[in-house]
This record gives structure tokens, C-alpha cells and sequence, in this order.
């Protein structure tokens, strides 16, 4: 018998009444958007009509303007530029993006992305100490925003350094070059919940001049950052994704064709619909894989390869690490599930 109870989230009558009225719709669902803090007229309206959704001015982003020069002048001078990434699908997307913008414009970069056991989260100052000499510009993706010592370091190395970061802020900043996050407490940018690839995402925007077409290149990769992060999707964030799903579709990415015929979303020739869901269930956890497990260098050199055989065998090698995830992670539940009932949790 199942004993579950349905917790409802309690709802306000007369907000849900004046969607109801300005909207036209059923009671059920304006409630849906109410508990979804889509609580006004204006805010469902955005949200359901994603056609009159616009991109926000990336200029808005603090520190923006001084990122963008710095970067336009690695661009002329070829300098050498690190983009140093996290090991989860957003960092791996975001450093996935950078780089192949940079490397379009002639920038020698590189990227590196710490191991999770070995090395762990956020940036490293033996890592910072090792580039002395070889790197111009270290530019962080979805990580940086606390590393007060390590942009010190950086510093004294005489390593510039743009953040980009996604994640809250403290009261105290990186003394960097420049510092992009959405969360500053001085940003007028009007949407808080991008990604660390929807940051980078901006950057290229304000680098490029032409949001269309950075976002017809790149959309899907935004999109499964954005989507693998669990960012909610209003705002620029649904826009993207909606974009980038469709462009999954036919993407020219080997990598990601690759992936989607071993985890049988293509199968015999044709896709199947590519949903949120599909994303966040099949796709990212498959490049989320293999920063827990492995390495996640090998889920940006998936998204990088230009060569179809060697993308189906970082494909298989993916999807190989995902399975020992699954089963690892199966083990351990089991192994609790024991404990527990013998009594024996105190080791």
C-alpha cells in the first residue's frame, strides 16, 4: 500500500484569480505559474509568449567593458590564454565555448580543468604557478568568484585575470582584471539565474557584437550547460535553450551526434523529439561522467573533435563511464541500505 501523501504548495486566491482574468486561462493553470513565481500578469505573459523574449544588453554585466578590451587585445597580440574551467557540464560547456571562439580568432589558448579527486574545486595556486611565463591571461569559467588568494598569486606572477562566474559572491571580490558575475551586488545586469556558460555566453556577445549569430553557433551547447546546471528557464534562459534544443537537431557537432546515436537518441538515421528532459537525463549526465569518474578534459575534447571516428570513440568512452557511475553509485545505496539495516551506520 502506498502510504505517500501529496504535499500542495498553498497558492495565493487572488493572484491566480487575476491570471486567471488577464490571461485567460484555467485555475490550474495559473496556479502552476504562481507556484512557479510566475505570479504576475507580466511575468506569464514573458514566460509564455518566449517569441518576445530579448536578449539583455551584455554591457549591462559589471566589469563587462574592461573584459571585453582586454580580451580584444589577446585577440590582436596572439597572446598565450589559459581558460581555466570546473569539472561538472557547465564548466565543461563554458570552457568548451571560449576556446572555440579564441582559437577561431588565432588567441593560442589552452584550457585546463582540475581533477575532482586528485585536485579538486576551484582554481589552484600551485596550477596558477605552474603557467608562469607560458600564459598571458588566465579567463575563469563558472569558478573564480572566491579565489581572493590565487588572483593574488596571479598577480604577483604577472598573469592577468578575467572571472567569469555565475555562482554567489562574496561581500570581498578577487582583486582581477575584471570580475563578470550576475550576482555582484553593484550589477545592473536584470537576470540573475544565468549559468557559467550563459556568463560566457554574454562575453562572446559583447566580443562579437552580433548576439544572432553567437547564438545560432553556439546554442546547443549553451543550452545543455544551462539545462545541466538546473537554471531555472525564464528570462534568457529559456531562450537559449529553446534555440539550442532546436539546433540539436541538426547539429554539426561530431561529438554530440556521436553521443546522441550511442545513448539511442538517434536511432536507425532519426532523432528522437529533444526535449529539456532529454538533456538533462541522457545528455548531461553522460559528460557530467566523466569529471566525477575520469577526467573531464575528455567531455570538452568530445565537444571539440572535428573528426567523426574519433568522435564515436570519446563517445563510447563516455558512455562507458557513465554506466561504471551508475553502477558505483548503486553499490554505494546498496551498501547503505544494508547498513542501515543491520545496524551497523556508525562506520
Amino acid at each position: 500500500m502506498n502510504t505517500r501523501k501529496w504535499l500542495i504548495q498553498e497558492t495565493d486566491n487572488e493572484k491566480c484569480a487575476l491570471l486567471e482574468r488577464e490571461l485567460h486561462i484555467l485555475p490550474l493553470t495559473a496556479k502552476l505559474l504562481y507556484i512557479r513565481e510566475l505570479d504576475t500578469p507580466e511575468k506569464a505573459r514573458a514566460f509564455l509568449n518566449k517569441e518576445n523574449i530579448k536578449f539583455h544588453d551584455p554591457f549591462l554585466l559589471k566589469d563587462m567593458d574592461k573584459a571585453v578590451k582586454r580580451v580584444v587585445s589577446a585577440i590582436e597580440k596572439r597572446e598565450n590564454v589559459c581558460i581555466y574551467g570546473d569539472y561538472d557540464v557547465d564548466g565543461v560547456t563554458a570552457t568548451t565555448l571560449l576556446y572555440t571562439y579564441l582559437s577561431d580568432k588565432g588567441v593560442n589558448s589552452r584550457y585546463f580543468i582540475p581533477e575532482r579527486i586528485s585536485e579538486g574545486y576551484g582554481l589552484s595556486a600551485s596550477a596558477i604557478e605552474k603557467m608562469a611565463g607560458e600564459v598571458d591571461l588566465i579567463i575563469t569559467v563558472d569558478t573564480g568568484i572566491t579565489a581572493i588568494a590565487e588572483a593574488k598569486i596571479a598577480k604577483e606572477l604577472g598573469i592577468d585575470m578575467i572571472i567569469t562566474d555565475h555562482h554567489n559572491c562574496r561581500e570581498e571580490l578577487p582583486d582581477a582584471l575584471a570580475v563578470i558575475n550576475p550576482h555582484r551586488e553593484d550589477s545592473e545586469y536584470p537576470f540573475k539565474q544565468l549559468a557559467g556558460v550563459g556568463v560566457v555566453f554574454k562575453l562572446l556577445c559583447a566580443l562579437d557584437g552580433n548576439t544572432e549569430y553567437i547564438c545560432n553557433k553556439y546554442a546547443e551547447i549553451v543550452a545543455i550547460g544551462t539545462i545541466a546546471d538546473v537554471m531555472p528557464l525564464v528570462d534568457e534562459n529559456r531562450l537559449i535553450s529553446a534555440i539550442g534544443l532546436k539546433n540539436l537537431i541538426n547539429t554539426s557537432y561530431p561529438g554530440l551526434n556521436a553521443l546522441m546515436r550511442h545513448s539511442g537518441i538517434i536511432k536507425h538515421g532519426r532523432k528522437k523529439k529533444i526535449l529539456s528532459t532529454t538533456v538533462g537525463y541522457v545528455i548531461a549526465p553522460r559528460i557530467n561522467a566523466a569529471g566525477r569518474i575520469a577526467s573531464a578534459s575528455k567531455a570538452v575534447e568530445l565537444l571539440l573533435v572535428k573528426n567523426e571516428d574519433e568522435a564515436d570513440k570519446i563517445a563510447t568512452d563516455l558512455c562507458l563511464i557513465n554506466k561504471h557511475r551508475q553502477t558505483t553509485e548503486r553499490d554505494i545505496y546498496e551498501q547503505a541500505i544494508e547498513m542501515i539495516k543491520s545496524g551497523s551506520g556508525e562506520d
